[in-house]
């Protein structure tokens, strides 16, 4: 008997159907899954430009075409055909790709670009999908800024670097909002001015003044930069406390290291500058600027012209001595009948000093005097030395070589002006105005933040009693931390607002690091 076989080919036909369906299920994943990397792909792209786009806009809102630089920044890191795109938001002809508007209550600007892809698809056109629509938008807020812009306009910059320095800060005035922001612009040399409108109370500024009122010559002087950080911080104050910005901030800018001490030296109540030469000579000085014997010079009015002359003749105070040696006399006190000590020898020593110079200002506790500002409550002294800052971790006050501290003390008297003293005094006396202006606290107004510039060969070369650098004391004024690259700042106080150092090794290189510091201020957010 022959038994016969079951059909199967029915079955084999369902077993083909699933296998195909599977198939076609299989390859719909794996194009959902290819295409998806795709389009993610596509996505961070196009955020990263929007971004990039929006930053940029916000950045040159008011330079006459942020449009223009948010739709270069775009296609920079978008360009037309991106990972396979078919199109893209052209910006040109979509009027959505950019807007601005102001945040009335705040004045905060906001910028948003807005931008979409078309990525035709590969497996996922087996469901039907022929084509993927990826759109992104990024956001940027401008804060509002009050700013001190304090410039060195010292004799050592040299005309021909002037140029280029004097372009940078006039490109770097432009980048505000004439309307939103404030900004008060201020020159150090020999004294310290405000040069032409002081820090508004209201909002918005005169800009095209601004930029005009940066000369096209070099005014000149020595670098009185304690009045001019402590006038910076000034004009900041000057602003009612309940209409401050909420970024406020000093811009230094200098070729040099503080040399000058504002003070009552001669006890009549009147400030006068008196400073010392650059010293040692450095062989990295090229331009005859530091010197083995540096001379002690004055008296400048700290609230005159930056290039002022000295208010009594240059001889009244020209004399030198090895900057690294004791003094082999004491100088007699700045008044009339008075007597040193009687172990202390009275002598002008055949200088030409003036015994109202002989002294350090303020006695036995030698303080800096100010009197000329805008603000009230601000402080119009400060001590020449302090043991609540430090030098490379070292108290500032410290009177080892490790140290900055005042020398041959002199018991009722108080420190000789000698140039030792004169030179720590006026290092001293920046970072400790610096230290004040950043731990000010006023009601609810905003913490101060200080960024330096400096420039050319002097600001690296060590130099003064210790010997240092004019950039290790930039980065204390700024609060900068430093790094690996740019050498630790062991003096950063973490409880402060962090500000930054740059260094410009050229005039050239000015307008890159003002730019730089522009991208730190403005602090763009999405």
């Amino acid at each position: 008997m022959i038994k016969q076989g079951r059909d199967r080919s029915g079955q084999d036909g369902f077993a083909l159907m699933y296998m195909a369906v599977a198939l076609t299920l299989f390859c719909l994943v794996t194009g959902l899954a290819v295409d998806s990397g795709r389009a993610y792909v596509v996505k961070a792209q196009l955020s990263k430009a929007v971004d990039g786009a929006a930053l940029a806009a916000a950045r040159n809102l008011n330079t006459g075409n942020p449009g223009g630089e948010a739709a270069k920044i775009y296609r920079a890191n978008f360009p037309a055909g991106y990972f396979g795109t078919s199109s893209s938001t052209d910006p040109a002809a979509d009027p959505g790709f950019f807007e601005t508007h102001v945040i009335g209550a705040t004045g905060v600007n906001v910028v948003t670009v807005t931008a979409s892809a078309v990525l035709p698809t590969t497996f996922m056109r087996l469901g039907g999908f022929n084509e993927v629509t990826v759109t992104s938008s990024g956001e940027a807020q401008r804060r509002l800024v009050d700013l001190s812009l304090v410039l060195d306009v010292s004799g050592s910059i040299g005309s021909t670097a002037w140029v280029q320095v004097r372009q940078a800060a006039q490109a770097f005035v432009n980048s505000f909002d004439q309307n939103q922001d404030r900004l008060a612009l201020l020159f150090f040399g020999n004294g310290a001015q405000v040069i032409g409108d002081p820090m508004p109370a209201g909002r918005g500024f005169d800009k095209a003044g601004m930029i005009a009122d940066i000369p096209a010559g070099l005014p000149g002087g020595s670098t009185n930069m304690v009045e001019g950080l402590y006038r910076g911080w000034d004009e900041l104050r000057s602003v009612p406390i309940a209409s401050r910005s909420g970024l406020r901030v000093i811009v230094l800018f200098t070729d040099g290291a503080s040399n000058s001490v504002p003070g009552n030296w001669d006890g009549t109540g009147v400030p006068k500058a008196i400073r010392t030469y650059d010293f040692p000579q450095n062989p990295g000085d090229t331009n005859g600027q530091t010197w083995n014997s540096p001379h002690i010079t004055g008296s400048y009015a700290p609230g005159g012209t930056s290039n002022s002359a000295p208010l009594n003749p240059p001889g009244a105070i020209d004399h030198w001595q090895p900057w690294n040696t004791q003094w082999t006399t004491v100088r007699p006190p700045p008044c009339t009948g008075c007597t040193p000590p009687g172990n202390a020898t009275v002598t002008n020593g055949g200088s030409g000093v003036p015994a109202w110079a002989q002294w350090m200002p303020g006695g036995i506790l030698p303080k800096s005097l100010h009197s000329i500002h805008r603000s009230p409550g601000i402080k119009t002294s400060f001590p020449l030395q302090t043991n609540t800052l430090t030098v490379n971790g070292v108290a500032q006050s410290n009177p080892t070589p490790a140290g900055r501290g005042l020398r041959d003390f002199v018991p009722g008297f108080g420190y000789p002006s000698q140039i030792f003293n004169i030179n720590n005094a006026a290092r001293n006396l920046v970072e400790i105005i610096a230290n004040e202006a950043r731990d000010e606290t006023e009601g609810a107004s905003a913490k101060v933040r200080i960024y330096t510039i400096g420039m050319g060969q002097l600001v690296p070369l060590l130099l003064g009693t210790r010997p240092e650098s004019s950039e290790s004391m930039l980065k204390r004024i700024a609060n900068d931390p430093g790094n690996a690259t740019t050498g630790v700042n062991v003096d950063y106080n973490p409880a402060q607002l962090q500000g930054a150092y740059y260094y410009a090794q050229t005039a050239a290189d000015v307008a890159a690091a003002f730019q730089a510091l522009q991208n730190q201020i403005v602090r763009l957010t999405k």
